[in-house]
């Protein structure tokens, strides 16, 4: 339920108790002044809503037309006792018949009645209230009229009341006092249940905002309800869950940072390391030989150069981290990129005991939207770091392209040493190397599969590695063909 619901239904039970309790209020000292249920009737009722005619008032109104029409009637003796033995069967109801100032009936039931009491002709009222007459209360309607002789004549019917006086009387206060308390406990209930129902989820997030405030983000929001305050709740929960995940990501990144700047001075440090021993072994004569200087310069440019493209990955990889690195993507037959990459590669290798294969499904369409250069550099290194790590003397490279639903599909397999199950999901990571203990000693830098996973990403593709000990690695990825996207979905960034 909502709180708005909440507090509109709080709001009517608030207006409508008190509405209740005026009107029991008001029937109850109508009963006490009035007497009689009918009476209330026919004073709270309009004539309308009279539709059936009690015994009783019919013979009120027959009464009534006798004192107006017959008044000679009301000398009769015998027909004023038929009229009281009918009112006697109606209830605890008597008639009393007064001529002038002299009362010339009294019905036996009203013996002890002091008429002195009675009202005086002339005195309107339907509906008397209630009246002690020697100490009895009693209920007395009058109707005037005239005997033939000009006579002012009244009749009374006089109803006992002592009953309902007495009740009314007695428990008009507990009543009255009874509602009070019951006005009271309901809007002291009400308020209590709706003030609860807001303040203590209102207290909770009050004590979340405070963890969060003082970083203790491990402490879980528990949404107890539906409403406004619950979804306010959720709200908070996701905050927290997701300021949580962006802390966890800034130390993860720190970390990371720490650790790349530990990898990239032990990598630049080992060739430098290297070119300046080879350095001071010149200077100090060592290299007292012409042969011997062309072997310390030859290897003091051999790592020049693996130094410079050490430092050309490292600033690669870091515009790709800060996705600062342009694409210039453009529809590409990758089919005929990779023959004319492969027919390059074999050109390069040759003389050197690598074998090159290759195998293109030629039914397929392979046309797909990339970055040539980028896309070449993906495949550059997959190569390079296969060739690195075969421990055979002929070294063997296949290729093959296929089609895979909507994707391309890309292999390279190696007749390599293989990679251990524990290993294959790290290969990718930056800095990883196969053989750790080994260290530098076979050049790179450990970026060049991590480039190759970022490049594949940005491409929107997906990269991986399949591999046994001793059977060899393969290196896989996906691209989408050019009809499954458009180049506005890639991120063209410059």
């Amino acid at each position: 339920m909502s709180i708005r619901l909440r507090l509109i239904l709080s709001y009517l039970a608030m207006v409508l108790v008190p509405i209740l309790f005026v009107v029991i209020s008001a029937l109850l000292v109508a009963l006490l002044f009035r007497g009689d249920i009918n009476e209330l009737r026919n004073i709270y009722l309009p004539p309308e809503h009279h539709k059936h005619l009690s015994e009783k008032d019919q013979l009120y109104i027959n009464i009534h037309k006798v004192a107006l029409k017959q008044p000679e009637r009301l000398l009769d003796q015998n027909n004023l006792k038929k009229i009281d033995n009918q009112l006697n069967h109606t209830g605890d109801t008597a008639l009393a018949v007064r001529k002038g100032n002299q009362i010339i009936y009294l019905s036996p039931k009203l013996k002890g009645l002091d008429t002195r009491d009675l009202p005086v002709f002339g005195l309107y009222g339907d509906a008397e209230p209630l009246e002690q007459i020697d100490e009895q209360f009693v209920s007395i309607k009058k109707m005037d009229f005239y005997f033939p002789d000009d006579a002012e004549g009244s009749l009374f019917v006089v109803t006992n009341a002592n009953r309902l006086a007495t009740f009314v009387r007695s428990s008009f206060p507990i009543l009255f006092v009874g509602l009070i308390l019951i006005l009271i406990v309901t809007n002291g209930l009400l308020t209590y249940f709706v003030s609860k129902s807001i303040i203590l989820p209102v207290r909770e997030l009050q004590k979340a905002a405070k963890h969060m405030r003082d970083g203790n983000l491990a402490v879980p929001i528990t949404v107890k309800s539906k409403d406004e305050l619950g979804h306010l709740a959720q709200g908070f929960e996701e905050m927290r869950i997701r300021l949580k995940e962006s802390i966890e990501k800034l130390i993860a990144y720190e970390d990371n940072r720490k650790e790349l700047v530990a990898n990239i001075s032990h990598d630049l440090k080992t060739p430098i390391t290297t070119i300046k021993g080879y350095i001071e072994g010149i200077r100090d004569g060592v290299a007292n030989s012409p042969e011997k200087q062309e072997r310390y310069i030859q290897t003091i440019y051999s790592k020049s150069i693996e130094l410079d493209k050490m430092i050309d990955e490292l600033f690669l990889y870091s515009k790709l981290d800060l996705q600062r690195l342009p694409f210039h993507f453009e529809e590409i037959r990758f089919d005929h990129y990779l023959e004319d990459f492969v027919e390059e590669l074999r050109f390069e290798v040759e003389g050197k005991n690598v074998v090159v294969n290759m195998d293109i499904d030629k039914s397929e369409d392979y046309c797909i939207v990339a970055d040539r250069e980028h896309l070449k550099r993906v495949i550059t290194n997959v190569v390079e770091n296969s060739l690195k790590y075969i421990d055979k003397e002929r070294k063997i490279l296949s290729f093959r392209l296929s089609s895979q639903g909507r994707n391309i599909l890309f292999k390279m397999s190696d007749n390599g040493p293989g990679i251990s199950p524990q290993n294959l999901p790290l290969i990718f990571e930056r800095f990883y190397r196969a053989d750790q203990a080994r260290g530098t000693a076979i050049g790179g830098s450990g970026l060049g599969l991590s480039i190759a996973n970022r490049i594949i990403e940005e491409h929107h593709g997906a990269i991986w590695a399949e591999s046994k000990l001793g059977q060899g690695t393969t290196i896989l990825f996906t691209l989408k063909k050019a009809g499954e996207h458009h180049e506005t979905d890639i991120d063209h960034r410059g």
